[in-house]
């Protein structure tokens, strides 16, 4: 914790504001139905059903009674709940009825049964997940055995508005292993997404296994180093033997995987990019390039120049013998081709593709990739699949079948359902989860900004496409590219909560839709994500206003409560709760946080209240934007970072504009990793002039100064003063008084 100590304060409180010390248990009961995405109709009716060991279920044909036993069989491992299969006298029921649409369900749970009808599998799930959501949140922690369970009645009539409900997964920037995989598919299906695109091949590495060509994973697979600025150690995913860094799945864990998502109603859809992004397919079989190498794999961002070559026949056949052992594993109706960002400087300069445009009367490279690309969906056609290729396709001319994934805008696929192809729509601008969720204080991602309430206004179907043709939108996804995020726990964290508006946006009625409305159950929703065990973002800046009344505080999340500390500790669900304006005198560590119904409490929001007012000087420059009052702002998570290496005798000195009572001083230098940091003969100094410095403390090898005194000093200002040149820059995280 930052602040170990802090001056003397008053803490104003009204008899209102003594009330404030309720806590948790007092919360108020949240009665609406939180469910997401939002079903058609919702009726909510009075009471509950008790759900409990020894209750019977009943079926109707094998697709009702497969999906009795899964229920079964699922909430025994979730709560230790054990039902009985029993068509006579049966508390829950599954019913197959051909009157419901595809995906869709109904749902009745009166005090004395619960009715679950659906015409196929898939309608099932997704009313088993809704089933889910009318218990409470705790019965979604796998492995707490429950003696009985109460289940909210209510009558519900649902069914998806797109039938493609899509998450895409990058596993070329960095391998994710199989259970990690199947966390995920579980998570999609909890949302009633029904589609996995798997970006399986890359310039970064090639992760699929093809029998026929073992080097694209002895070689393709591994590259030198994590890359991509990250630290090794943010992942385990390295060979023994030699050090480098990858993964790949064999086909038989291809097959488990499948299995696992079909289990759960979703269709997974493997990526196999060409022209382009196919660095690491080039390292194992430099011949299929138009340079013929030597290739290295790269372990960075970007779009690379190396692509196959459009004018030798081995790329085709190599590029078919790959797709024929694809289709073979992959059930699903497509396969995605990439076909995106394939630069043509190979090209112009190779005397085989500019034979091949002179043969087939390509007037350039544009349309020399729609040679490529048409070339491989007839033989794709002929193994029974469709293409998906990325908005590029349409460049030069689209294959007469392929299906357009528009992710530059949806220009590309209002013009491709216009002319009558299929659309996925997973515009940059709302699905790229990549991009940041905050416009501060989160992990290293790509430039974008996309929070969640921006997720939440995707319509993927657009005006601008013609009324005849808008059945061509088959639905939306999102992007996971993992540049920047080594393991399962950072995806999650892109993922939750952004997922639910996504989820929302290709299920629900998007006339419908309701800003206020989704938050309110989000807030429930919350809850869910945590007990799944799911590294979720947690949403953080509480407001803190200075009014004429005092401090208000704003929470982020509908229906929630904010607790606050004001002794330097991080804030509980014992804490006080915030519920009228506070007032304070003199400097005040104020930390705050969100409180959901659960007790669970989120990140701390830290502001120092009626901070005295100071100017800084330092005799070395300021990083990009770690300005020095990040060193006084309370956070442990914030500093000042100077932007050259420390030179003996540079001094960063804090002059208040008026002399301030202290007892207590302490300064904390360094990043987390122990760098960057004062350290043996360094010192800390205090001025109560302004202009003579006297020395109080020295910094200690954890680059941590302290000062104390019985009697307080009225300080004019303090200063920090390298002893020892060093070979680093300054950091200074808090300094507290």
């Amino acid at each position: 914790m930052k602040i170990l100590l802090i001056s003397a304060c008053m803490i104003l409180l009204s008899a209102g504001q003594l009330q404030a010390k309720k806590t948790a248990s007092n919360f108020e009961n949240f009665k609406t139905l939180s469910i997401i995405p939002k079903p058609i109709s919702v009726n909510k009716t009075t009471g509950s059903f008790v759900l409990y060991s020894g209750l019977n279920t009943s079926s109707t044909d094998s697709i009702s009674a497969k999906i009795a036993k899964k229920f079964s069989r699922d909430l025994r491992k979730r709560n230790g709940i054990i039902l009985t299969k029993r068509n006579k006298q049966s508390q829950i029921n599954f019913i197959t009825t051909k009157k419901i649409p595809k995906e869709g369900y109904e749902l009745q749970v009166t005090k004395q049964a619960i009715n679950l009808k659906a015409s196929d599998y898939s309608g099932f799930l997704y009313g088993i997940e809704t089933l889910y959501q009318l218990m409470p949140s705790k019965a979604y922690q796998v492995g707490k055995l429950r003696s009985k369970i109460n289940v909210d009645c209510a009558i519900i009539t649902d069914a998806p508005a797109y039938h493609y409900r899509g998450i895409m997964l990058d596993v070329c920037r960095h391998y994710i292993k199989v259970p990690k995989i199947k966390e995920l598919l579980d998570l999609m299906v909890s949302q009633k997404l029904n589609t996995f695109h798997w970006h399986l091949t890359e310039d970064q590495a090639w992760r699929i296994e093809i029998k026929k060509y073992p080097r694209l994973t002895q070689v393709g697979a591994w590259r030198d180093d994590i890359g991509f600025g990250l630290d090794a150690d943010t992942s385990d995913n390295y060979r023994k033997s030699d050090g480098k860094y990858g993964g790949f799945y064999t086909q038989e864990q291809i097959k488990d995987i499948i299995k696992y998502a079909t289990a759960r109603g979703i269709t997974i859809i493997p990526e196999i990019e060409l022209p382009g992004h196919a660095v690491a397919a080039l390292a194992a079989y430099p011949e299929l390039g138009c340079t013929g190498g030597p290739y290295t794999i790269p372990d960075q961002p970007g779009v690379y120049p190396d692509v196959y070559c459009a004018g030798n026949e081995k790329v085709f056949k190599f590029l078919e013998d790959v797709i024929s052992e694809v289709a073979a594993l992959f059930p699903a109706p497509y396969i995605h081709i990439g076909g995106d960002e394939c630069p043509k400087s190979q090209w112009k300069k190779c005397p085989k593709c500019q034979a091949r445009m002179k043969a087939n009367n390509c007037k350039n490279e544009h349309e020399l990739q729609s040679y490529f690309i048409t070339r491989m969906e007839k033989f794709i056609n002929s193994k029974g699949k469709k293409l998906i290729g990325w908005d590029e396709i349409l460049e030069g001319g689209l294959a007469p079948n392929a299906t357009v994934m528009s992710w530059r805008g949806m220009n590309g696929g209002i013009k491709a359902a216009n002319m009558g192809h299929d659309v996925i729509m997973t515009p940059t601008t709302y699905c790229y989860f990549d991009y940041a969720q905050s416009r501060s204080g989160e992990p290293k991602s790509m430039s974008g900004f996309l929070p969640m309430e921006k997720v939440y206004q995707f319509n993927p179907t657009p005006t601008h496409i013609a009324a005849d043709k808008r059945h061509h939108i088959l639905g939306g996804q999102a992007n996971v590219w993992t540049e920047f995020m080594p393991n399962s726990e950072h995806i999650q964290y892109m993922l939750a909560p952004r997922i639910s508006a996504l989820s929302e946006c290709v299920w629900s009625d998007g006339s419908k839709k309701n800003w206020k409305d989704f938050s309110k159950r989000m807030s429930v929703q919350f809850q869910r994500f945590g007990y799944m065990g799911i590294n979720y973002r947690k949403p953080r800046n509480v407001q803190i206003k200075e009014t004429k009344a005092g401090i208000t505080l704003s929470s982020p999340v509908v229906n929630s409560r904010i607790v606050y500390t004001t002794n330097g500790s991080n804030p509980t669900n014992k804490s006080r709760v915030f519920t009228q304006p506070l007032k304070f005198k003199g400097k005040t560590i104020l930390k705050v946080a969100v409180m959901l119904e659960d007790g669970t409490v989120f990140p701390v929001t830290t502001k120092i209240m009626n901070l005295p007012t100071f100017k800084v000087k330092q005799t070395f420059g300021q990083h990009e934007n770690n300005t020095p009052d990040k060193a006084l702002d309370g956070s442990i998570d914030s500093a000042f970072w100077g932007s050259q290496v420390i030179q003996k005798g540079d001094h960063f000195t804090l002059t208040f504009d008026k002399p301030q009572p202290l007892k207590f001083i302490k300064v904390f230098t360094g990043n987390k990793k122990g760098g960057d940091s004062l350290t043996t003969g360094d010192e800390l100094l205090i001025s109560l002039d302004g202009s003579t410095f006297k020395r109080v403390a020295k910094f200690k090898k954890n680059g941590v100064a302290k000062f104390q005194t019985k009697k307080i000093l009225k300080v004019k200002a303090i200063q920090i003063k390298a002893n020892n040149s060093q070979e680093s820059w300054l950091m200074i995280r808090e300094i507290a008084f």
